[in-house]
């Protein structure tokens, strides 16, 4: 099977980081195009985006729109010639699942963040729910640890 279009879900975390990567890589080698995309999440605190307090999801958004656009540049560098990027707001699996079935997707890339069985019970797990509900295939990115910050490693 060809694969002619890469959906690949990014936060700016270090697990969806590592999946941005492998994505990459199949794109450059197979020429497919590469979608990114960036689901806001209703408590947008807990995924990591800079917001500052009594901001609206929609200064989020922007903030995503930014972190996409400059992900964007890079990835073009890296040969991939067609790369879209969306941004929007809702449950991160929903979103991503819509995203999947109302564009032709051959394929979604996806980290994992590593969680516990009961970490996966009362938190879910946006990986595992996209496995259960796309259509195409899946491929879920297990990221090696973060690397440590430069005071760390000065010491």
């Amino acid at each position: 099977m060809a694969l002619q279009s890469i959906l690949v879900a990014f936060d700016g975390t270090h697990s969806s980081a590592a999946a941005l990567d492998q994505a990459v890589e199949i794109a450059a080698r197979t020429g497919a195009k590469l979608t990114l995309i960036c689901v806001i999440p209703p408590s947008v605190a807990a995924y990591g985006f800079e917001v500052p307090a009594g901001a609206t999801a929609g200064a989020s958004l922007q903030s995503a729109r930014r972190m996409l656009e400059s992900k964007k540049a890079e990835i073009a560098q890296k040969g991939v010639k067609s790369v879209e990027t969306v941004a929007i707001e809702g449950d991160p699996v929903d979103r991503i699942v819509e995203q999947a079935h109302g564009h032709p997707t051959d394929l979604v890339v996806v980290g994992s963040r590593g969680l516990s069985q009961a970490g996966r019970f009362f938190l879910g797990s946006v990986s595992d729910g996209i496995i259960h509900h796309v259509k195409s295939s899946v491929l879920v990115v297990k990221a090696t640890s973060p690397p440590e910050p430069p005071a760390a490693r000065s010491k």
